[in-house]
C-alpha cells in the first residue's frame, strides 16, 4: 500500500457541499494506491471552540483528540479540504487546523 494520507474536512454546516470534494479526493488518492482516510470533524465529533490538543496535560485530552493525534502521528501526509467563506477559510476549518496545533 502507498503513503498514509489523511484528508481533513472541518465544516460543521448542515448543508455543507465540500464533503463531496473531500470524498472525491479520498477516492482519487486510493485509486493511485495511497492509503487515504477522510477525517471529517463533524462526523468524529471534534470539539469546537475548546482547547487545542497541546493545551491538555498528557493523557487528559478528550478521546476524540487523542485518537486524532495518533492518526496524525502515523500519517505520511495531509490534504485539507475547506470551503470558501468571505474569500477565506471557513471558521470550522480554521478551528480544525487550530485544534491540530
Amino acid at each position: 500500500m502507498g503513503h498514509r494520507i489523511l484528508v481533513l474536512y472541518g465544516s460543521y454546516r448542515s448543508d455543507r457541499m465540500g464533503i463531496r470534494l473531500a470524498d472525491f479526493v479520498v477516492d482519487r488518492l486510493r485509486r493511485r494506491g495511497e492509503d487515504a482516510e477522510l477525517i471529517d470533524a463533524k462526523a468524529v465529533g471534534l470539539p469546537m471552540l475548546d482547547r487545542m490538543y497541546k493545551e491538555y496535560p498528557a493523557g487528559k485530552a478528550p478521546e476524540v483528540l487523542e485518537r486524532l493525534a495518533g492518526q496524525i502521528r502515523d500519517a505520511d501526509g495531509f490534504v485539507f479540504v475547506t470551503g470558501e467563506y468571505n474569500w477565506g477559510c471557513s471558521a470550522g476549518a480554521e478551528e480544525f487546523n487550530r485544534s491540530l496545533s
